[in-house]
């Protein structure tokens, strides 16, 4: 197995050397390429010679294993100093995912990280999600291989009907979500990102749906805030390919939903450049996005909130006129999101870092928009994957972690 150079050796690599020293005298390892089928990817991914490459917050794999004891994914990154941070669940514990570990992906080489372990054989589904936002300078994360000592076979199946795609700016790009206890203020270097812990991530998670999400920190949809802004990102397939037009819509993944969270940014050029171009560009937006997906009756979700809310008003006109057009549009209001879901008190309006919501005013944001999009969409109830067989499970190891 290839090893991060000695002065780079962690706690993780030794894990992994001495996991594979113990099991290689009595199993067999059996790896399979990321792009195989048995791997499920959601989000903007591109595969390559067998691995699969993103960037984007949120991208996701899932991948089932019978009879293992461990599954390792051989990961790297195109990031010069730190790489992204992923995070690993397990579906075998009567939740659609129970999280067993995250870490940052290490720039020296590709390496192996251990996605979860056992005492004993079990079957059980393995998602891993990247949880960190591009901007913060994590480059492009390509997952080469799956490892286990058990059998792959295919993940239980995604549900029909619920794919759903986010675009924002830093709320939903997971900034400053996470706040240190204690804090007065703090800043985010994707430290204190967690795409988990967002609304997005939280409502991915509740319906069991296929995500994607495109955000990135500080943008607007008007073109009078200069530079490239969330139309031109929206079209590419990784971050930095910004502002070329590198994603194929056409590729046969188009979201049911779109939900758009934006305007915060916005409120820095409505004065001078006045509503009505907030309002219009909105409007081409949503129609462009049904004419690049070829898809219609997409269902756009539109909200506003919670760190401004002078935006408000011009973000339900937008809902109104975009009915009239025969565009599928539905308001959702998280205005007073961190209040309803206020457990502590800090400096800032919100409890995330920068004035943001974090935590608690994510899970305000989820609480305002699942009822809403459950209603619209017809997803009264979250959505529980089919039944695995269950035979090998065992009770959970103490040191899973």
């Amino acid at each position: 197995q290839k090893i991060a150079a000695t002065s780079l050796l962690t706690m993780r690599d030794i894990f992994v050397t001495a996991l594979f020293g113990l099991l290689s005298a009595n199993a067999v390892a059996v790896s399979i390429d990321a792009s195989d089928d048995r791997v499920v990817w959601s989000g903007r991914t591109l595969a390559a010679n067998g691995a699969v490459q993103f960037d984007w917050l949120g991208v996701t794999a899932r991948v089932a294993v019978s009879g293992a004891t461990y599954v390792i994914a051989n990961v790297s990154t195109s990031a010069k100093t730190r790489g992204t941070r992923l995070k690993a669940y397990m579906s075998d514990q009567g939740f659609n995912l129970y999280p067993e570990v995250q870490f940052w992906v290490s720039p020296a080489g590709s390496s192996e990280h251990v996605l979860f372990a056992s005492n004993n054989p079990r079957t059980t589904a393995i998602t891993l999600e990247n949880i960190v936002d591009p901007q913060y300078g994590t480059g492009i994360t390509t997952v080469v291989s799956f490892t286990t000592d058990g059998t792959f076979q295919a993940p239980p199946a995604l549900p029909a009907g619920r794919r759903i795609e986010f675009i924002g700016d830093s709320i939903t790009a997971a900034t400053n979500v996470v706040r240190p206890e204690g804090a007065p203020s703090c800043g985010d270097g994707g430290y204190q990102s967690d795409y988990s812990q967002t609304y997005e991530g939280l409502l991915c998670h509740r319906f069991n749906a296929d995500c994607s999400t495109i955000a990135v920190g500080g943008k607007c949809m008007m073109r009078e805030c200069g530079g490239l802004q969330m139309p031109d990102y929206y079209l590419s397939q990784f971050f930095q390919d910004a502002p070329k037009p590198t994603h194929n819509f056409s590729a046969g993944w188009a979201p049911d939903a779109i939900f758009i969270n934006l305007g915060t940014n916005d409120n820095r050029v409505i004065p001078k450049a006045g509503p009505q171009s907030f309002i219009n560009q909105s409007l081409a937006f949503m129609k462009n996005s049904t004419l690049w997906y070829n898809k219609p009756d997409i269902q756009f979700f539109l909200s506003a909130g919670p760190m401004e809310n002078t935006t408000m008003n011009y973000t339900v006109e937008i809902v109104a006129l975009a009915s009239g057009e025969g565009l599928k549009a539905t308001f959702v209001d998280m205005s007073t999101a961190c209040a309803d879901a206020r457990l502590h008190a800090n400096t800032d309006d919100c409890d995330g870092c920068a004035g943001h919501p974090g935590i608690e005013g994510h899970r305000g944001m989820y609480e305002a928009a699942w009822p809403i999009m459950a209603k619209v969409m017809g997803w009264d109830a979250p959505a529980q994957p089919p039944q695995m067989d269950l035979t090998a499970r065992v009770p959970l190891p103490v040191w899973t972690r």
